[in-house]
């Protein structure tokens, strides 16, 4: 008899053992405390095509606080296979559309998944500026060519704009290395288009120049050395330049002080087109990224250098022209990139580890931290450098891109949401 209970007792433990199995079988397959498991390539069949973006398989992990975002639903539209080559970008366009630089640049909707047109531009370092009737790609050009002699990539490696029409159709290229014959610009982010798309403002080494789109003239706004005084003031350089109107230049750069003279300082302010008014507000306790200045809708964000870091981001509301801090969660937080989202409603920062990325997205308006979401992967490569983060502000939605920059590896894309 006591030998017949044993059995039973075994018997009976072992149905419950087979099927707690089958359950955590179950839920293995779903997300499990925030974590879920995503593959951010094409929904198509994993036997298509390689393109050199395909990446290994990430976790994207809910980190959430009481009172911040918890109810989030992981998205993975991002189709690599929409492209040729290595991504090597992606940029804001309008609403759900980004722009993405491979062999090409596309036209992709994030909310269908589809590439909606190509241009046949490939450039090193680019940035993309959206105006009223299209885009304004600019970047520095790479020497030589392609193999098929395309007149987009045939340019000399100097600096290059493209204007694109809303149809992604190539409506004139600019050359600024033949603009100026006594003088040159050197920077991208110094170069910006009116919203009305008729002018291109530049800045050079000696001074601020407007570049008419009909007429295909330059004149000269500004000579640093004679017109670049406010104050006791001096101009040196504008590295960093935004309309924020069709006759309304902000602009980021150094100064030196003519009545102490000594080495420059950060300034910021504003010019005229029209008259060459120029203020200039001085920042010697903010030290500035000239290349990481990013507007967004009204908002002008300007992120501090990494060596200056110390947890707190200038933000410039161009209407009001009011400054405003932000302080993130941490004074470690900034110096792995700042990133503001297209309307200007929200900013994240990103804080690299060994083998992640975790991701805080803040609103703008409160200051407040929002959402945090950690994206790992067994290569640590990926986070040997700053990530590229787009935020939609429309749909929520974030999309993370690691490797770009990396030739020993495919550019890895993801994306998540989150609400507001």
């Amino acid at each position: 008899m006591k030998t017949k209970w044993m059995c039973m007792i075994l018997m009976l433990a072992l149905a419950l053992h087979l099927s707690a199995c089958g359950d955590r079988q179950e839920i293995g397959n779903s997300s499990e405390n925030g974590a879920i498991n995503m593959e951010p390539q094409s929904v198509e069949d994993d036997s298509s095509e390689n393109t050199g973006n395909e990446s290994s398989e990430m976790n994207v992990i809910d980190q959430q606080d009481n009172g911040t975002d918890k109810n989030i639903t992981a998205v993975s539209r991002f189709k690599d296979s929409a492209f040729s080559g290595k991504v090597s970008g992606c940029y804001y366009a309008d609403g759900s559309q980004i722009i993405v630089a491979a062999d090409q640049l596309y036209l992709y909707d994030m909310g269908t998944g589809e590439t909606i047109a190509s241009a046949d531009i490939s450039m090193g370092d680019l940035c993309v500026q959206t105006f009223t009737d299209g885009y304004f790609v600019v970047g520095q050009g790479k020497a030589g060519g392609d193999s098929n002699g395309s007149f987009a990539t045939s340019e000399s490696g100097g600096i290059n704009g493209y204007i694109l029409n809303k149809d992604f159709a190539i409506q004139d290229i600019i050359s600024f290395s033949g603009l100026l014959s006594d003088d040159f610009t050197s920077q991208i982010t110094g170069i910006a288009i009116s919203q009305d798309g008729k002018q291109v403002a530049f800045g050079g080494l000696q001074g601020l120049y407007l570049y008419d789109i009909s007429s295909r003239k330059v004149r000269t706004i500004l000579n640093y050395s004679e017109e670049g005084t406010a104050g006791n003031m001096q101009i040196v350089t504008m590295d960093s330049l935004t309309f924020t109107g069709n006759n309304t230049l902000f602009y980021l750069g150094m100064a030196t002080d003519t009545s102490i003279g000594g080495d420059g300082v950060s300034v910021y302010g504003t010019v005229s087109t029209d008259s060459a008014n120029l203020t200039i507000t001085k920042k010697g306790d903010y030290k500035v990224d000239t290349e990481e200045v990013q507007k967004g809708g009204n908002l002008l964000i300007m992120p501090q250098s990494f060596d200056k870091n110390n947890g707190t981001l200038l933000m410039l509301d161009t209407i009001s022209n009011t400054e405003k801090t932000m302080s993130f969660s941490s004074r470690s937080e900034g110096k792995d990139g700042v990133y503001c989202s297209g309307q200007g409603k929200y900013v994240a920062t990103a804080i690299l580890e060994e083998s992640s990325v975790t991701i805080n997205i803040y609103d703008t308006a409160s200051g407040k931290s929002i959402h945090t979401e950690t994206v790992q992967d067994s290569n640590s490569t990926y986070f040997l450098r700053v990530p590229q983060i787009l935020i939609l502000d429309e749909s929520g939605t974030c999309i993370v891109v690691l490797g770009r920059g990396i030739d020993e590896v495919s550019t890895l894309i993801t994306t998540f949401s989150f609400v507001g």
